[in-house]
C-alpha cells in the first residue's frame, strides 16, 4: 500500500512533466514501473516507503527538478495508508493515458494539467469526486469524454 506522501511524490512528478512534456519519454519507463507498483499495492496489500521514489531514483539526476527524489525520507507524522482500491484506479488509469499520448506532447501538456492535483485531493479531501470531475472536464472535452468517468463513480 502506498502513503499520502507517496501521492505527493506522483503529484510533484506530474508536475514535472507538465512542464517538460519534451522529456516524458526519459520517464516513460518509470511511469510504467508505478503502474506496476500500484497494481501490485492492491492486489498484495503490501509495500514499503517511498515506493514512487524508489523507482524514479535510477531516472533521475541531481540537477534536474525532480531530484527530490534522490531524498529516501523518513515519515513520522501525519502518515496515512492508502487503502481505497478506487484511488489506485485512478491513478493507473491516469497513468495509462500518459503513456498511451506521451508522444503527443500537446494532449500530455492538458492531461498533467487536467490530473496533476489529483494525487493531491485523493491524499487530503474526504470526498474528492466532485472536485477530480471538475478538473478532468477540459481534457475530456477536447479528447475522451469517457476518461476517468468509470473510475470515479468507483469513489
Amino acid at each position: 500500500m502506498l502513503i499520502n506522501y507517496d501521492l505527493y511524490d506522483l503529484h510533484a512528478l506530474m508536475v514535472f512533466l507538465r512542464q517538460n512534456t519534451d522529456k516524458f519519454s526519459q520517464y516513460e519507463n518509470a511511469v510504467r514501473q508505478i503502474v506496476s507498483c500500484l497494481e501490485a499495492s492492491v492486489q498484495t496489500g503490501g509495500g514499503e516507503a517511498n515506493s514512487i521514489r524508489k523507482i524514479l531514483m535510477p531516472f533521475v539526476s541531481e540537477e534536474e527538478q525532480l531530484s527530490w527524489a534522490l531524498v529516501e525520507n523518513r515519515y513520522t507524522a501525519n502518515v496515512i495508508i492508502i487503502k481505497n482500491k478506487a484511488y489506485y484506479d485512478i491513478l493507473s488509469a491516469v497513468l495509462r493515458e500518459m503513456l498511451r499520448w506521451g508522444n503527443d506532447r500537446e494532449r500530455l501538456y492538458l492531461l498533467c494539467d487536467a490530473v496533476h492535483n489529483i494525487p493531491l485531493l485523493l491524499a487530503d479531501v474526504k470526498k474528492p469526486k466532485k472536485a477530480a470531475a471538475a478538473m478532468i472536464k477540459d481534457y475530456q472535452r477536447k479528447y475522451d469524454g469517457d476518461f476517468l468517468s468509470d473510475e470515479l463513480k468507483r469513489l
